[in-house]
């Protein structure tokens, strides 16, 4: 009983960690690309160095404003085998959907609501024609966002990296950017904190129960020995 209720704590311990929201530590995004596009896309704490340049640097950001493609996931069951974005495979998965490369897809947010059951992702895809193009990027440095949403409808996306897209809101063009700056839950560190403490308190106890139990198995036999000598 006791090796069993273990598990579940570690068991429940690994789902706690192995979550997409709350953000717990800077995001870069777009490493795939190369280092001029490699840049923060989630700050876990305003406070904390970041270990890129923000996203922000890489478009011509106006009063926080520019025109970019929204998807919102729902953090369901599926979602919560990973502990960050799976970026490579969501651009891999939208650029076949638009027929781009994912080289053009770059990604400029990634943020939680106060929920922490969504994930919001904001990118643009370049347009091919705009090679010579320099950053920081205009808005026609990229395809209209408009109609890239159009056609992603058309095809009827619901799964993107096999994690659910929120019906409701699921895609849409937008002009506005999400706050790249977060805050950690501390709730959130607290009950995780305790999970991991009491599991390792409980191996400890664990380990010394298993000693003890084995040396009083072996006390009699010692003691039977004695008495026949």
């Amino acid at each position: 009983m006791v090796l069993r209720f273990l598990s579940s704590l570690l068991a429940l311990c690994a789902v706690s960690s192995a979550s997409l929201c709350p953000i717990q530590n800077h995001t870069v995004c777009n490493t795939d690309i190369d280092v001029q596009h490699s840049c923060v896309c989630a700050m876990a704490e305003p406070t904390a160095a970041a270990p890129e340049k923000s996203c922000n640097l890489l478009i011509n950001v106006n009063e926080g404003k520019f025109p970019v493609i929204s998807m919102t996931f729902k953090l369901d069951e599926t979602a919560r085998i990973y502990n960050h974005f799976p970026e490579n495979k969501f651009k891999e998965e939208i650029g076949s959907s638009i027929k781009e490369d994912e080289e053009n897809i770059i990604i400029l947010r990634q943020g939680c609501p106060e929920d922490n059951e969504h994930l919001v992702v904001q990118f643009v895809v370049k347009d091919k024609n705009s090679e010579n193009a320099q950053i920081p990027y205009q808005p026609d440095d990229f395809l209209d966002p408009t109609k890239l949403v159009r056609n992603m409808k058309v095809i009827g996306l619901t799964h993107i990296a096999d994690i659910a897209l929120d019906e409701t809101v699921a895609l849409f063009q937008t002009d506005k950017l999400i706050e790249i700056e977060g805050n950690v839950d501390n709730t959130f560190l607290l009950i995780e904190g305790a999970i991991t403490l009491a599991a390792i308190v409980l191996m400890s106890l664990l380990g010394i129960w298993f000693a003890l139990r084995k040396s009083s198995d072996e006390e009699p036999e010692y003691s039977d020995n004695l008495q026949k000598a």
